[in-house]
């Protein structure tokens, strides 16, 4: 009988272990304000204290829990509530609970809160919405704030509101005067912004006595530092390849800003230099050389820009050369316009790009742009637009729906002396929308007045007439294109040239250049 009752006594004992409860829901649920005590509002004094009470334990710093204005107040954040102590008897008091307040599982809660007890009435103050945006799109994240600083004060934050889930800020209860806006993302939590760092922005504003001002700011990185070397590769005996930490101004790369020294401290000649776009973000700048020796050498760069116009610092760096060949075989890398293009911009430009840096002077003497008709070369400015590429714009617009041929010439010369062959392209411009003019003599008639019809011919364009008086005349503002010429008197004034009425035409079809005056269409009117 004892012995059961011993054993009577030591099961309840091994059963007393405590042991984690099995499964159950995760805790996904963010914590919530379930009474705020003395009700905010219009009130006769402000509450010396505040008492708000969450739905569960929560935890963070007073930065969550924020009083404004900033007086000798004091929060205390304990368990599931938070005691706020304002210090203050009248004006205005603002709670703002910001969305970095978390409970103990760290779901925070889902929008910013903000409580206000005023003793002045609401119509003071003003209200300013602003709708936070990040570039490149996405979400604002949690880190996101906006402080408001009243002018002068460029430095003391006056109050700090934070963007719900949408990026909305709801700003309430904002003092009459100028203010200074940042809204950015506080990724360090230092409570200020780096602008070189975090995304944010800025934005002045001024706010009379019941004022709703509605703002949107775009957060985005303020790029002040240049680029920086991150690597150099050494091609072979005639290129190098700098790699950037970021992009690079493809436009405004020049061989002056890189210099090169060999082991003698003697200069290596550049011949030019091409920046483009990089793997990943990189960007890449491709240095052409005179042939390199197998040995020690020195590149040194300075004021190369990044994509916000910053330029780099100066820095160099060593490198052994080589006098490997290119693995690349020399060739005309792109053309425009392509072999048997029709519609082509009369003005230009024409263009031309190869693999390799070819000497700007040697190519023009073997490039030519050619109307076919006539055998008739096109004058026109030859410029290199960058170390392999080069455009051609002709001084005067190329005539529509005539056939150009674009020749360049064998014995192009590479860096590393390949030679091209010979090849051709042939396009055809469009009419130019630059009008032209015609001009001439009317005569075999005693009529005070003519009608001119210049009509189409078998190319685009409108009929267009005018009225002249027999003698010289000029036609101005005449699409480019081919036209007949014809002059009638129009005795019943309709505009339409009827049998019996005198007539005359120029033998031919006209050809009206763009911008340029075709001359001597003479034409004898006979009854």
């Amino acid at each position: 009988m004892r012995r059961l009752a011993v054993l009577f006594l030591l099961l309840p004992v091994a059963c007393a272990k405590i042991v984690a409860p099995a499964g159950g829901p995760v805790d996904i649920i963010p914590p919530e304000v379930i009474s705020v005590y003395p009700e905010p509002g219009f009130v006769d004094s402000i509450p010396k204290e505040i008492t708000i009470v969450f739905s569960e334990k929560v935890r963070g710093s007073e930065e969550n829990v924020q009083l404004f204005p900033d007086t000798d107040g004091d929060v205390i954040l304990q368990g599931s509530g938070a005691s706020i102590f304002t210090g203050i008897d009248s004006g205005l008091a603002m709670v703002t609970i910001s969305s970095n307040l978390e409970d103990l599982r760290g779901n925070r809660i889902a929008n910013p809160e903000t409580y206000v007890w005023n003793t002045i009435p609401a119509d003071s103050f003003a209200e300013v919405s602003v709708t936070v945006l990040r570039e490149g799109g996405g979400s604002v994240t949690s880190s996101a704030r906006c402080d408001f600083l009243l002018l002068p004060d460029t430095v003391s934050t006056t109050v700090t509101h934070y963007p719900d889930t949408s990026g909305i800020v709801e700003a309430g209860w904002l003092s009459v005067g100028e203010y200074r806006i940042f809204c950015y993302e506080d990724i360090d939590q230092s409570r200020s912004w780096d602008p070189e760092r975090e995304p944010g922005s800025s934005a002045d504003i001024q706010l009379l006595a019941g004022d709703l001002e509605e703002l949107t700011m775009t957060m985005t990185i303020i790029d002040s530092i240049g680029p920086r070397i991150s690597d150099l590769t050494v091609l072979d005996g005639w290129h190098l390849e700098i790699l950037w930490n970021e992009q690079i101004n493809v436009n405004l790369a020049s061989q002056q800003l890189v210099s090169i020294t060999g082991p003698d401290s003697l200069p290596v000649e550049i011949y030019g230099v091409k920046s483009s776009a990089g793997r990943s973000s990189t960007g890449r700048l491709t240095v052409y050389t005179e042939e390199l020796a197998d040995t020690m050498y020195t590149i040194s760069v300075h004021g190369i820009l990044d994509l916000a116009g910053n330029p780099s610092l100066a820095d160099s760096i060593e490198f052994w050369g080589t006098d490997s060949l290119p693995d690349t075989r020399f060739a005309v890398q792109s053309a425009y316009p392509a072999d048997g293009s029709v519609e082509v911009p009369p003005a230009g430009p024409v263009c031309i790009s190869f693999s390799d840096w070819v000497d700007e002077s040697s190519l023009e003497s073997l490039y030519t742009v050619t109307r076919v008709a006539d055998s008739t070369i096109a004058a026109g400015e030859f410029v290199r637009t960058s170390a392999i590429a080069f455009s051609f714009t002709p001084h005067s617009e190329l005539l529509g729906e005539r056939q150009y041929r674009i020749d360049l010439l064998p014995g192009l010369i590479s860096l590393q002396g390949d030679s091209l062959d010979g090849q051709s392209w042939t396009f055809t411009p469009a009419w130019s929308e630059r009008p032209g003019v015609i001009s001439g003599v009317v005569s075999g008639t005693g009529a005070s007045v003519v009608t001119m019809v210049v009509a189409p011919a078998g190319s685009g364009g409108e009929v267009v007439t005018a009225d002249f008086a027999p003698g010289a005349f000029s036609f101005s503002d005449v699409a480019g294109g081919r036209y007949t010429v014809s002059v009638f008197v129009d005795w019943n004034s309709d505009n339409v040239w009827n049998p019996g009425e005198p007539y005359g035409a120029w033998p031919g079809v006209v050809e009206v250049f763009p911008g340029v005056e075709t001359e001597n269409i003479n034409i004898q009117v006979v009854p």
